[in-house]
């Protein structure tokens, strides 16, 4: 019916996927719907942006029959820049190009691969290969991977062979250009991953997979769902993440740019472009009961997870907990409800989802998530003074974790749902005879707000200073904390509101402390490269450098600054935190200033200067007060 289609022409804009250009293509209508069928080119490139700056271009030419890819296809992307230098050949501009582009090639039969294909990513420059960045070549029949293939990548090159089946088999090794020699080896018998051999710095180490035939076999993807499963049924004392496979990211680097492709092929016409490398796995069934006892854990770990999340993230809670006992006690237990049972059955529930939990054992799996052994219905955390508390939760004696299957998963789930639903319970009852106004409320998110935006400031600026700024980073630290412990164990008083408002200036000044103190001594090393000059040495026939102004430098490094420290690590506090910032910024502004300043007369007065508080006055640091913060 198809055939006696009138044929329509198309030559105009048009955008597939991300990729708008010029396309020129024949289709039909058939019963409303579009139809390719005949040659198809999409296209562009743009010469002006190239010259101004930057152009990326592309090029999908092929011949579609019955919405079908089929014969020969070509695909082409490319990033270039240019020097804009023309030259003029056979009355044609030539201009140069630099860049990247990458190329496909190779036979469609209805959507799907035929023959051989070659995908290629070349770096061009002067608008010659100047290196092939990545290759890859694979045999296909039908859409099935034949026989040897292929694939350049980083400096590496994989080569491996499949079945007439498309089933991996025999040797797939990976070498490295840098390493002279086998990086990588992986063993295939007809599909199965036998073992796989690593050679790391001269080291060779051995993982054993799949090593004795079972029973029921099923095929599946080669993909990241199946490294999943070789991660727990690796037999090796010194476990390897997959992931991190030089192979695994020869091949993905592979699929990224046949999913490029086979992404621009499903937008046009009915294709299966992307090449499936097949292999074989264990099958463990899941009965019916199995299957419905896995859907029930995902509705509880969904409810524990929301339970968990919404009591650690709650503000109230985090207040609360500081002065309560009890609250900080059972926000433990919530912790480790999410670290021992709530995040492992996760990880299980990643394999019920992708739909690989019956191709791993489920005793090997448990074992896989819970390594250290599965968590017990006494959930035990530390108390004060290193006095452990022990937690059961409700109906403790009806849960046994003992076996190894999913009946067993289905109950740690369970026990942890209703553990942390009777907490909530508590937790609620406490916040409710704590309700607070709502202007209590949204104040203490700010506090919270500002002492975590603190804590992290001192935790990522501390180990990028020496050591004598440690004091002052840990005064800071230990003055917030006080503070904040003071704030919590107040009555809900105008006091306490008035305390809140001043810990939200205190713990932004204390904030902007932190950071003045970090870059303390890159201020430093300004100051003393800004108070030498070039002198000429007739002595050396050179010119060198000379420190200039002394006493101003001595002064500001030998008791200023080391004065300003001081105060910070004896007497700071939410008072004269500001003070102190704008002391700290100011010094180095008027350093800055005095270093173009006839200082003359100051330098006199710095004669044998040792008092912090004179200095200070000299550099007329006290009319400036707290500015500059």
């Amino acid at each position: 019916m198809i055939a006696h289609c009138q044929v329509i022409s198309y030559k105009d804009s048009l955008k597939v996927g991300k990729y708008k250009g010029m396309a020129d293509f024949q289709y039909k209508m058939v019963e409303n719907d579009t139809v390719l069928d005949g040659p198809f080119q999409l296209q562009r490139s743009n010469l002006g942006a190239l010259l101004a700056k930057s152009d990326y271009s592309f090029l999908f030419k092929g011949v579609f029959k019955d919405n079908y890819p089929n014969g020969y296809w070509k695909f082409q992307f490319g990033e270039f820049q240019s020097d804009s230098i023309t030259q003029v050949l056979d009355y044609q501009y030539i201009l140069n190009i630099t860049g990247t582009q990458e190329e496909a090639e190779g036979i469609l039969n209805n959507g799907k691969p035929d023959g051989t294909w070659t995908i290629t990513k070349n770096r061009i420059k002067d608008s010659e290969v100047d290196e092939v960045l990545f290759k890859s070549a694979i045999e296909f029949n039908n859409g099935v991977p034949q026989k040897s293939f292929r694939i350049e990548s980083e400096g590496t090159t994989l080569v491996g062979r499949f079945l007439r089946n498309g089933l991996a088999h025999d040797e797939w090794t990976l070498y490295s250009e840098d390493d002279i020699g086998v990086v990588e080896r992986w063993y295939f018998k007809d599909g199965r991953l036998e073992k796989i051999e690593l050679n790391t710095d001269g080291e060779n180490k051995v993982i054993n997979l799949y090593q004795s035939r079972v029973l029921d076999e099923k095929i599946i993807t080669l993909d990241d769902n199946y490294l999943k499963i070789l991660d727990v049924v690796q037999q090796s004392q010194d476990t390897f993440n997959l992931s991190q496979s030089a192979i695994n990211k020869s091949l993905a680097v592979n699929a990224a740019y046949y999913g490029k492709i086979d992404g621009v092929l499903s937008e046009l016409g009915e294709s299966a472009f992307y090449p499936e490398f097949k292999v074989k796995v264990p099958y463990y069934p899941i009965d019916s009961l199995e299957s419905k006892q896995m859907d029930s854990v995902k509705t509880l770990y969904q409810k524990s997870k929301l339970i968990s999340g919404s009591l650690l993230n709650n503000t109230q809670l985090t207040i609360l907990k500081m002065a309560d006992e009890d609250a900080q006690f059972l926000h433990s237990v919530v912790v480790a409800i999410s670290e021992n049972f709530v995040d492992p059955l996760e990880n299980i529930l990643g394999f019920h989802e992708s739909n690989i939990l019956q191709y791993v054992p489920i005793d090997e799996l448990i074992e896989h998530v819970w390594p250290n052994g599965k968590p017990s219905t006494e959930i035990i955390v530390g108390g004060q003074e290193n006095e452990n508390k022990v937690f059961k939760g409700p109906r403790a004696p009806d849960f046994d974790f003992t076996q190894n299957n999913i009946a067993s998963i289905y109950k740690m789930a369970h026990y942890a749902t209703l553990s942390l639903d009777s907490i909530q319970q508590v937790l609620n009852d406490k916040l409710t005879k704590d309700k607070r106004q709502q202007e209590f409320i949204a104040l203490e998110e700010r506090i919270i707000a500002q002492v975590n935006q603190l804590n992290n400031d001192l935790d990522s600026l501390s180990d990028k200073l020496p050591l004598k700024y440690m004091k002052s980073f840990e005064k800071v630290k230990s003055t917030a904390d006080q503070n904040l412990t003071r704030y919590s164990k107040m009555e809900e008083t105008k006091e306490k509101m008035e305390l809140g408002r001043h810990l939200v200036r205190c713990f932004e000044s204390m904030d902007m402390l932190t950071k003045a103190l970090a870059q303390q001594p890159g201020r430093m090393q300004v100051i003393e490269e800004k108070y030498q000059d070039a002198i000429w040495n007739p002595f050396m026939a050179n010119i060198m450098n000379e420190e200039v102004k002394k006493r101003i430098t001595s002064a500001y490094q030998r008791v200023l600054i080391p004065h300003i420290l001081d105060r910070v690590e004896t007497e700071l506090n939410c008072d004269n935190v500001e003070e102190l910032v704008g002391l700290l910024n100011n010094t180095h502004r008027r350093m800055l200033e005095m270093r173009d300043e006839d200082t003359s007369r100051l330098e006199r007065k710095l004669k044998r200067e040792q008092d912090p508080l004179v200095i200070i006055q000299l550099f007329n640091l006290e009319s400036l007060g707290k500015t500059e913060k």
